[in-house]
């Protein structure tokens, strides 16, 4: 009988292949949760970001009278889109023009019987609603037109 010698490289190999193994499905799990956690704080970053603007778009509208030049001296960047003020964002947050524009925010207001109403809504280049406010007040009680 001859002995083996090849029997502890073999059990060295299987070893060394199953901690490769081991390492590269811990990895694999690290790089999704990574992932996953730059989607959410992409998300966030976006979220923070058109509740913060809407809300100024709400200021801007409750306390003028509502056109595009009151608009304008809060928001430099607004444009008249079908009777609703828009200006438009690129993906880095800035102001830019409409053609350029990554995030739409879109304000209509009306006036009917004594109170004045404004959707306002913040939308991405896809389509979707990130934020959307809905007011009403009294005309005349705050800084808009009688």
């Amino acid at each position: 009988m001859q002995p083996r010698s090849n029997t502890r490289a073999s059990l060295f190999f299987l070893e060394l292949i199953i901690a490769i193994l081991f390492f590269a499905l811990g990895s694999a799990v690290c790089a999704q949760a990574f992932a996953r956690a730059y989607t959410v704080s992409r998300q966030a970053k976006e979220l923070a970001f058109a509740s913060a603007t809407v809300s100024s778009a709400a200021a801007a509208l409750e306390y003028t009278d509502g056109s595009l030049e009151a608009f304008r001296a809060w928001f430099p960047e607004a444009y008249e889109q079908d009777g609703a003020l828009e200006a438009a964002y690129d993906a880095s947050l800035a102001p830019c023009g409409r053609e350029m524009g990554h995030y739409t925010l879109h304000a209509a207001a009306s006036q009917a019987a004594g109170v004045r109403s404004a959707e306002i809504c913040m939308f991405d280049n896809s389509g979707e609603t990130l934020y959307a406010l809905s007011l009403r007040w009294p005309s005349g009680q705050r800084g808009g037109a009688p």
